[in-house]
C-alpha cells in the first residue's frame, strides 16, 4: 500500500491540526509524567537504550522520556503536532515526520518502542494495522520491548457517550460518537466553531479485544509478557479497567 495514494481518505491526515491541542487540553505535560515514568520502568529501560516514541503527537511523553538516560527519537505524521513537540522537548530533540507504515529506520535501530494513548488502530483494515506491528518489529532488536496503550474494548463500548458539547476558550466543540456497524470501531464526528468559522472531521479507531491484539502481536514476532489496566499498574481486567496497556518482547530472529 502506498500511503501517499490515500491522503484524501484517511481521517488522521486532517484531524491532528494545531486545534487538536485545544480539543483535548487535559492531555498535557503534567498528565504524561507518571505515564512516561511507568513505561520506562515496566519495559526495564536501561541507561543508553534507544527509544522510539511512535506517534508522539505534541511530545508530552517525549518531554519526560528525554529526561532519562535513554536515547530518544520521536516520530509523528502531523507537522502541526511536531512543531508543538519541538517546543516541549527542546531544540536538541530528534524529531522525525513519517508514516507508521514506512518507518525510515534500518533493522535493529531501537531497544524499545512506546505507543501511548490509543495511537494504534487508525488504519482501515486489520491487515494494515497489523503491518504497523511488523514495521515496529523490524526496527527493534531481538529481546527489545514494545508498550502499546489502548482502550479496553468492553469498557469503551459500555461507556460511550453519544453527544457532548463544550467550550474551550473561544472554541466551541461538538462531538458525536457511535459504534460502527461492524461493532469494532468507534466513529467520532467532531465539529469545531470559532469566530464564525467551522472545521469538522471524523475520527475512526479500531477497538481491539485482548485476544485479537495478542494474535496480531504474535504474528508480527512479539510475545505478550504483561498487561496493565491503568498507569498505576492495576492488573488488566476486560470490562473493568479503562485501559489495556500491553507490554511485549521482540522474539529472537533466527538466522
Amino acid at each position: 500500500m502506498n500511503p501517499g495514494n490515500t491522503q484524501k481518505k484517511e481521517w488522521f491526515r486532517s484531524a491532528f491540526e494545531a486545534d487538536y491541542l485545544e480539543v483535548y487540553p487535559w492531555r498535557d505535560l503534567a498528565s504524561a509524567e507518571g505515564e512516561a515514568e511507568a513505561a520506562l520502568s515496566w519495559l526495564g529501560v536501561a541507561s543508553g537504550d534507544r527509544i522510539l516514541d511512535l506517534c508522539c503527537g505534541a511530545g508530552r511523553h517525549s518531554h519526560w522520556l528525554k529526561r532519562s538516560d535513554a536515547q530518544l527519537v520521536s516520530l509523528d505524521l502531523s507537522e502541526s503536532l511536531l512543531a508543538s513537540a519541538r517546543s516541549h522537548i527542546g531544540s536538541s530533540a530528534a524529531l522525525v515526520r513519517a508514516d507508521v507504515r514506512a518507518l525510515p529506520f534500518v533493522e535493529n535501530t531501537f531497544d524499545h518502542v512506546m505507543m501511548f494513548f490509543t495511537s494504534f488502530g487508525y488504519l482501515a483494515t486489520d491487515a494494515e494495522n497489523g503491518a504497523v506491528l511488523d514495521q515496529v518489529a523490524r526496527v527493534v532488536r531481538s529481546g527489545g520491548g514494545l508498550l502499546l496503550d489502548l482502550p479496553d474494548r468492553a469498557s469503551t463500548i459500555r461507556d460511550l457517550i453519544a453527544t457532548t458539547r463544550r467550550i474551550e476558550g473561544d472554541l466551541s466543540i461538538e462531538e458525536s460518537r457511535s459504534l460502527a456497524a461492524t461493532g469494532d470501531r468507534v466513529e467520532k464526528q467532531v465539529v469545531l466553531r470559532r469566530n464564525g468559522e467551522q472545521r469538522s472531521y471524523t475520527e475512526s479507531v479500531r477497538i481491539y479485544s485482548r485476544d485479537e491484539i495478542e494474535s496480531m502481536l504474535n504474528s508480527a514476532g512479539w510475545n505478550l509478557i504483561d498487561e496493565r489496566g491503568d498507569w498505576q499498574g492495576t492488573r488488566y481486567q476486560p470490562g473493568t479497567t479503562a485501559r489495556m496497556i500491553l507490554l511485549a518482547k521482540r522474539r529472537e530472529v533466527l538466522k
